[in-house]
Formats: structure tokens, C-alpha cells, sequence
């Protein structure tokens, strides 16, 4: 049987004769699941035969109900071109009220006028929520008539019941900022009057989404309402940018200090950092004592920052802060990181005992302060890591130190053979990074390996080199063609699948 046969019935077998009247043969309604083919199937709901009728109108709300987010462009691009009359939509009366809804929100979104109007005032007779969306769409139309009746419609929505349905559905509301056809800034902000003249409670707060916080603290900012308890909230909040919005909206809070104070702890680095901007037109000694905290910040603009402001005060000794916290092995990270930005090559030996710890986090903060003060050591000390047994972050350090300093293929082909699986994938991403003719060697070399992710990753990097090749302007060397052919004829022996090009590439036939 065929597709179409599934889908619209199975026709007679030619020859066939029949004596009863004409059947009707209507589509396997089970078989459609997309929600662009809801325009193919909606005649079939003003089908006479109620039986047929009804499967159509199930079948177009569960396909309809598949959409999450509903958005006016794509609805009025997919129904535009339905024949929707009016007397069409009389006959929307006969279904359960759920279909109904759902083939009158459909019916409010065609492309003609009359019937537009026609499913509006219906839908206006229908006090569900799932309607907001259509009568808010409305809003937009380009006949004056219905964008009237709609608004007026949509402010009896407008009610304290209804508020948590506009905070989850706040992609809605922003939506009337962006129409162009009228100004509907007025109506956003009567929404906004709504949303913001009685503060949810905490556990109401906390049943939101992060969207939806942001979304409804931003409108009390909008609305000019800010006070201390919702301070508070928002700084509490889990959702970093709500924080943010605290620290963009400084200017407007009674106490600076105190709000100020409790952002410069924020556990998030972008909220530290705009914090911190704020202070240079702050009292700074005011918050002296929390800067000589952020010099071991992780970050290293926030240590600069601090430094900055503190020497606006007096003069500082950051080397003695640095070395006095190391002795106490106290803010480790951000001490190595903040010695080597304002120390020299003295006090490389302090910095290079902490590349025997045990948390992976000071190691690779010790190897990155090392490459501060001295690059060439530094580049030493990478190759080393990468052969020993390390963490993966503190070769992830030596990865980067060796991609701006560059690479010593030789000394790297040494390591591969005794480095583990992620010095292995290490050295052959800086191999992919470099590239040159004899890489290829490299890569086919991995394809060899036991472990399926090395060789994935040689297979692209054996691929992208392979088309890179025709980009080279510089002359193979023959110690070049000599170390990938032994490798290209090693992996044919065991069968693995190469570019055949490559002898062709070599000057081999």
C-alpha cells in the first residue's frame, strides 16, 4: 500500500463495480503528526458526517497543542490561506468546547477579515486563558475595527487572577513593544502596572523560571518601583543577570554601600566585575577593606581593578600581600595569579613549588603565573606536563601556553608515545593547529590507536589537512614525505581506510 493510500484511503481495484451509493473516503487522521499539516486536514472538520468531522477537529488540537510558544508571524503565515466564511465558523459550535477553542484561535488567524472578527467575538465569549494569545494577536491586525475590539477585549484580561499567566508568558508581552502597525507601549504598561502593585511572595518567586524572574523583577525597574525587600530578593536570586540587574540599577537604591558591598562578594565573576566598576564613583576607602580581599580574586581584571583603586588610596605593597597569604595557604589561586602580575623573576622559584599540588587548580595557576614571568621556562615546564602524569586543566594550561608559543614537532612526537589519552589528544589538536606537510604522519599514526575518540579525532584532523594541503606554499621536505608515507603504508597494511591521495600528494604514484 502505498503512502498516499495510508494516509487518504485505499481506492477500488480497477474493474470493480459497486451497486451503493458513493462513499466518501476520509484520511487516516492517526497518521498525520506535524503542525503544518493542520491546513491540509481542517475542511474535513465542516464535513457533514459528524464522525469524520470530530476525528479531524481531535486531530488538528493534538497537533495544534505540539506548539509550546505561539508566535503571530508563524501562525499568520500557516493559516493565512484558509477558506474560513463565517457561517464556517457557526459550525465550530457542534465540538466538545476544547476543540471549539482551538479551531477558533486557528479561524482568528486567517486572511479573511470578516471571519477574523467573527472567531474574535467568539473567542471573547470563551473566559480561558488559552484564548490571551489570539486576542492579544489581534492587537496587530491591520483592519482598525478588529484592533480596537481586540483591546478592549484583552483588558478584561487584564486582572490580578491573570498575573502569574503574563509572567510565564512575558514573550507575549514584549512582543507588543515590537509592533509596528500601532503603539502598544501603552497597553504594556498597564500590564506592567498589573504585574508590579503587589509583590509576589518568596515561594511564588521561586516557583518562576529564571526567564521569568528576570522578567518580572525587570518590570518593577521599569515601573520605577524598587525598594529594599525587593533588593533583597534579587540579590538572592540564583539567576546571575537578576544580580546584574541590581548592579545596573545602582544609582536608583537608597544605600550604595551596603547593596555594593554584598555584590562585590557575588559568587559570580561578571556580577564581582560590575560591581567593582561602580566604586570609582564611590567613596573608595569606604571599601578598602573588601579590595585588599579582591586582589586574590580568580579574575584577572578584577585583581587589576582592585589594585587600581586601592593605589588611589596609598601606596600598597602587592608582593607582600601575595607572599604573606601563600605562607598562609590561603586564596592560593588568585595569590599565584596575582604574585606573578606584579613580582619578578625572583620569585619564580615561590610560584614553581606550588606545580606539586595536589588540587588542579593551583597546579595550572602555578604553571600560567611561571609563563608571566618567564616564557621560555614556562615552555619547558608545558612539554614536561604534557608527558607526565597531570590533570586535565593543568595540561589544558600547557596546551595553551604552547599554542602561542609554538611547537616543536620533534620534542612533541617524542612525548605522544609516552604521554596518556589526553596528552595524546593534546598534542595532536596543537599538531592540527600548526599543521605543515608531515602532520599527516601524525595523524595516521592515531588511526592506529586503541582508543576510538584519538582516532576519530585524526580521522577530521586527517580530512581537514588533507583539503589544506592544496593551500600550502611551502616545499615538502623529504624527511617530510619519508615520515607520512611510512606511516600512510602502515595503516594500509592493517587495512585502515586513508585519503589515497596522499601518494599523489608526495610525488608518489
Amino acid at each position: 500500500m502505498s503512502i498516499f493510500e495510508n494516509i487518504f484511503g485505499k481506492k477500488k481495484e480497477s474493474g470493480q463495480i459497486s451497486h451503493s451509493k458513493p462513499r466518501f473516503y476520509a484520511p487516516d487522521f492517526d497518521k498525520f503528526n506535524e503542525f503544518g499539516q493542520i491546513i491540509s486536514i481542517f475542511d474535513y472538520v465542516l464535513n457533514p458526517d459528524f464522525a469524520i468531522a470530530d476525528k479531524a477537529a481531535k486531530t488538528i488540537h493534538r497537533l495544534f497543542n505540539t506548539v509550546s510558544v505561539f508566535k503571530n508571524k508563524q501562525l499568520y503565515e500557516t493559516f493565512r490561506h484558509l477558506r474560513i466564511n463565517k457561517s464556517d465558523i457557526q459550525r465550530f459550535d457542534r465540538f466538545d468546547l476544547e476543540l471549539k477553542v482551538t479551531l477558533l484561535c486557528i479561524a482568528s488567524m486567517n486572511g479573511n477579515g470578516y471571519s477574523r472578527e467573527v472567531a474574535l467575538d467568539k473567542l471573547a465569549e470563551i473566559k480561558t486563558k488559552k484564548t490571551i494569545p489570539f486576542i492579544l494577536f489581534r492587537l496587530a491586525d491591520w483592519v482598525s475595527p478588529i484592533r480596537i475590539k481586540a483591546e478592549a477585549i484583552f483588558k478584561n484580561f487584564i486582572t490580578e487572577e491573570n498575573k502569574l499567566y503574563f509572567i510565564q508568558n512575558h514573550k507575549l508581552l514584549n512582543w507588543l513593544l515590537q509592533v509596528e502597525r500601532t503603539d502598544l507601549k501603552g497597553l504594556f504598561n498597564e500590564i506592567s502596572d498589573l504585574l508590579t502593585s503587589k509583590p509576589l511572595e518568596n515561594e511564588e518567586v521561586n516557583m518562576l523560571s529564571e526567564g521569568e524572574r528576570f522578567f518580572y523583577f525587570i518590570s518593577f525597574v521599569r515601573q520605577e518601583k524598587l525598594d529594599n525587600k525587593m533588593v533583597s530578593q534579587m540579590l538572592n536570586d540564583k539567576y546571575y543577570l537578576i544580580r546584574i540587574i541590581v548592579v545596573k540599577n545602582i544609582d536608583k537604591l537608597n544605600d550604595k554601600k551596603v547593596v555594593l558591598s554584598k555584590l562585590l562578594s557575588d559568587i559570580s565573576q561578571k556580577v564581582r566585575q560590575g560591581a567593582i566598576s561602580l566604586i570609582y564613583n564611590q567613596k573608595i576607602e569606604d571599601f578598602e577593606e573588601i579590595l585588599k580581599e579582591l586582589i586574590f580574586d580568580t579574575s584577572s581584571t578584577i585583581r587589576y581593578d582592585a589594585r587600581r583603586l586601592l593605589d588611589k588610596i596609598g601606596k600598597q605593597d602587592y608582593q607582600e600581600y601575595y607572599k604573606a597569604n601563600l605562607k598562609k595557604q590561603k586564596h592560593l589561586v588568585g595569590s599565584i595569579l596575582g604574585l606573578s602580575e606584579v613580582a619578578d623573576n625572583s620569585d619564580i622559584d615561590t610560584i614553581k613549588a606550588f606545580l606539586d599540588s595536589k588540587r588542579a587548580k593551583v597546579q595550572s595557576a602555578a604553571l600560567y603565573g611561571i609563563y608571566n614571568l618567564d616564557k621560555d621556562l614556562a615552555t619547558d615546564i608545558a612539554y614536561q606536563i604534557i608527558q607526565d602524569i597531570n590533570p586535565v586543566s593543568t595540561k589544558k594550561v600547557a596546551e595553551m601556553i604552547l599554542s602561542k608559543q609554538g611547537i616543536d614537532y620533534n620534542k612533541l612526537r617524542q612525548i605522544y608515545d609516552k604521554t596518556d589519552t589526553t596528552g595524546k589528544k593534546l598534542i595532536l589538536r596543537l599538531f592540527n593547529q600548526y599543521s605543515g606537510w608531515s602532520v599527516a604522519g601524525d595523524f595516521l599514526k592515531a588511526l592506529t590507536e586503541c582508543d576510538d575518540t584519538i582516532k576519530l579525532m585524526a580521522k577530521s584532523f586527517l580530512r581537514n589537512w588533507n583539503l589544506y594541503t592544496i593551500r600550502l606554499a611551502t616545499n615538502k621536505k623529504p624527511e617530510d614525505k619519508d615520515y607520512v608515507m611510512m606511516w600512510y603504508n602502515k595503516t594500509k597494511e592493517m587495512g585502515l581506510k586513508v585519503p589515497e591521495d596522499i601518494p599523489f600528494i608526495f610525488g608518489e604514484k
